[in-house]
């Protein structure tokens, strides 16, 4: 890539920020100027998915120049209201919510703490000082605001070159869904079927190899398969 750094913004997911910075860092580390947001209902953001978008929004505006958004979890329906908002050349949405199996509050909640087991997943335990910087009542807001924002009701509307990736051990999403969603959005769906909920945790290189062909691949083309083989 020629020209200088390419911006970035990434939303992590629900309340959690800290298992997203190493793939930050990896990006930085390739040359991408890379820009992690607060992780939506933290104290200082809203806590609202649509008001944290049009937050996220402003902030890419200001950052100008911003060429790839990433949503990852309930990141993705943030990410999604700020292209809308917004608009950027290319979107990136990582395990989707939320699932019509899951879109209920009880259900949303207690898969949300069950989590996906995942080897490389954080233990409950570990995401507690993000936690913190929420509280229960916020991470009750964004959670409630999630189940009346689908995703299927915004991407049509999104003019924008779309990628969602379906982790195989997510556990709040499946691939029908996935695939639906970049049917709607008229993008590609990549599977990664080892892949945790919180990919790309414990596998930068592989997500820093996807952002780097996004952003090699002009706005305006169709979508093709990309491959990220297990």
């Amino acid at each position: 890539m020629s020209g200088g750094p390419r911006t970035v913004v990434m939303v992590p997911g629900l309340a959690v920020r800290s298992y997203a910075e190493p793939a930050a860092a990896a990006l930085r580390s390739a040359g991408i100027d890379a820009d992690l947001l607060p992780a939506p209902t933290w104290h200082g953001v809203p806590a609202d998915v649509n008001a944290y978008g049009r937050w996220a929004a402003g902030k890419i505006e200001d950052i100008g120049d911003v060429e790839l958004l990433i949503g990852m979890s309930l990141g993705t329906q943030a990410a999604a209201a700020a292209a809308l908002a917004v608009g950027v050349p290319r979107l990136l949405l990582i395990s989707p919510t939320v699932d019509p199996a899951h879109r209920s509050r009880w259900q949303l909640v207690r898969t949300w703490l069950k989590g996906d087991k995942h080897p490389d997943s954080q233990s409950m335990r570990s995401q507690v000082p993000d936690w913190r910087r929420a509280g229960v009542r916020r991470i009750y807001t964004g959670m409630a605001s999630a189940l009346h924002t689908p995703l299927e009701d915004v991407l049509p509307r999104i003019t924008t070159r779309l990628t969602i990736v379906h982790a195989g051990w997510d556990n709040l999403g499946s691939f029908h869904y996935a695939a639906a969603l970049a049917e709607l959005g008229s993008g590609e769906v990549i599977e990664l079927p080892a892949a945790p909920h919180s990919w790309p945790i414990g596998d930068t290189d592989r997500f820093v190899a996807l952002v780097q062909r996004l952003l090699a691949q002009p706005a305006d083309a169709e979508a093709s398969p990309t491959d990220l083989a297990d």
